[in-house]
C-alpha cells in the first residue's frame, strides 16, 4: 500500500510529498488554501505546519483539524500534471449534458460505482475518459443537429 513518508510546505501554496515508492509529488494547493475549512492556511505559518497523518494515509494541519487523503493528493497531482482528467471538468460535463450517475455510466460504458469515484474525486480520471466525454458530447451534438 502506497503511503506518504514526508511532507513539505513551500509557501505560499506548494506541497511536496515523498511517497513510499520513492516518488515525489508536487501539488499546487492554491485551490485548497482559503476554501471552506482551510481559510487559516492563508497565513504562511499555518500552511507550513502540515504533517503526515497517522500511518501515512494523508496529510493534516492539526491547528485547523483538516487534512487531505493520499488519494485526493495523488488525484490533484495527476490533474495538475496533465495525466488525469480534472474532476471539476468531468462534473461540468455531466451537468452540461443533464446526466445522472447512472446515465453517465451508460454513456461511457462504465459502472455506476466508477462514475461515483470520478464524480466525488475519490479516484483520478484517466485521460481517455476525458476524451470519451468530449467524443460522446460531440457525437450527441451532431445527432441533434
Amino acid at each position: 500500500m502506497l503511503t506518504i513518508v514526508a511532507v513539505r510546505a513551500i509557501p505560499p501554496a506548494t506541497i511536496e510529498l515523498d511517497l513510499s515508492d520513492g516518488k515525489t509529488l508536487t501539488i499546487d494547493a492554491t485551490g485548497i488554501i482559503g476554501s471552506s475549512g482551510y481559510e487559516p492556511l492563508t497565513a504562511p505559518d499555518q500552511f507550513a505546519a502540515v504533517v503526515v497523518s497517522d500511518w501515512g494515509h494523508g496529510i493534516e494541519w492539526q491547528a485547523i483539524d483538516q487534512g487531505l487523503s493520499i488519494e485526493a493528493l495523488i488525484r490533484l497531482a495527476r490533474e495538475q500534471s496533465g495525466t488525469a482528467f480534472p474532476t471539476a471538468d468531468f462534473n461540468t460535463w455531466m451537468k452540461r449534458n443533464g446526466l445522472t450517475l447512472t446515465t453517465a455510466a451508460q454513456a461511457l460504458g462504465l459502472s455506476r460505482r466508477t462514475i461515483i469515484y470520478y464524480n466525488t474525486g475519490q479516484k483520478p480520471i484517466p485521460i481517455y475518459i476525458g476524451l470519451a466525454c468530449e467524443g460522446w458530447e460531440a457525437r450527441n451534438r451532431r445527432q441533434a443537429a
